[in-house]
């Protein structure tokens, strides 16, 4: 065989080595963006076959508040006396903090003012998406300027669950405030991604996929865009309580903040035979996994099944508190 038949062959292989390689980088950047767009590339309002409880609900005041196309409210409680401290409280991935006003009721009877603004693309609040993790972030800093404007004298907490809570942690680290409450808390937004993603696209490539998203972060958001809430914990030079379920499957143990974390400053609350919503009581996190099936299936179900099944929940036993948990919690913002 001539030199000249031999380079040809080698540039034959290399070309489709070339073009293989390209194919499936090709597939891996379509299979991350639609990843990242499932989850972020969307507005998160209320499900129209769940109940929201609201402040009427709970003989709360509130006094709604608007930062530019970001909307929520701050709640006091009808009859107790102010204690002068507010908490901005930061919800979760889902339609923003009306899915919370149990907890807000708890902060508010105890005699907290409590703000709690709905992220961008996220229930009262304007934008077509919420973009990404760290959008959660900018909504909480802004949350904090502007309360700290209205109520330049009175001390700061910063509450947050699941993603809220990923979001107070990162913004504690950029302003000035007194305590921060993390429940349930993730790591960084590439591990919380490739966790989510694990169910549907396997382990293996999920973990090839992480890249991809770093990369996505950092392109819409610059290099605050992958931080890292357990680093931002760790550093943190004021008291920090992390709180998590030792059954959480939704933030499991290895992307959990309270695994990660560490500093004389931060105290650790595992909420034994807990899941994400280590908060509730046992029984309410049972029936909340309840609704969270049929929600699964709802595609299935006839007109008349959603209507019998949704219109007879108890959503007020799916929101129960244990008195333990609220009351450790509370004991950390008294202290």
């Amino acid at each position: 065989m001539s030199a000249y038949i031999l380079i040809m062959e080698i540039w034959k292989i290399v070309l489709i080595a070339a073009s293989a390689l390209a194919f499936v980088l090709l597939i891996l950047i379509f299979t991350a963006v639609f990843a990242y767009n499932t989850a972020f590339n969307r507005r998160y309002d209320k499900n129209k076959l769940l109940k929201y409880f609201t402040a009427e609900d709970f003989n709360l005041i509130k006094s709604e508040i608007s930062l530019g196309c970001l909307n929520g409210a701050v709640y006091s409680k009808a009859g107790v006396q102010n204690n002068g401290k507010i908490i901005v409280f930061v919800h979760g991935m889902g339609p923003g903090h009306c899915a919370y006003i149990t907890e807000i009721a708890y902060f508010c009877n105890l005699g907290y003012t409590v703000a709690a603004v709905d992220s961008l693309g996220c229930g009262d609040s304007f934008g077509k998406k919420i973009k990404g993790m760290y959008e959660g972030v900018i909504s909480a800093v802004d949350t904090i300027d502007f309360i700290q404007k209205r109520y330049p004298q009175n001390k700061i907490y910063l509450v947050g669950h699941s993603w809220g809570g990923y979001c107070a942690l990162c913004a504690a680290s950029q302003r000035k405030i007194d305590k921060v409450i993390a429940i349930s808390a993730p790591t960084t937004p590439t591990k919380t991604l490739m966790q989510g993603a694990k169910p549907f696209i396997g382990g293996f490539l999920a973990s090839i996929l992480k890249p991809f998203w770093w990369l996505a972060n950092l392109c819409i958001f610059g290099i605050k865009g992958n931080s890292n809430a357990a680093k931002c914990a760790s550093e943190l030079n004021i008291p920090v309580l992390l709180v998590h379920g030792d059954c959480d499957k939704i933030v499991n143990s290895s992307n959990a903040v309270i695994n990660k974390a560490s500093g004389k400053h931060i105290s650790k609350l595992i909420a034994k035979g807990k899941a994400h919503n280590p908060y509730n009581t046992l029984e309410a996190e049972a029936t909340l996994c309840e609704l969270s099936s049929a929600l699964a299936r709802v595609r299935k179900m006839t007109e008349d099944e959603k209507n019998a099944y949704f219109s007879n929940f108890d959503f007020s036993a799916a929101t129960v508190e244990d008195e333990d948990i609220m009351f450790k919690i509370s004991e950390f913002l008294n202290d």
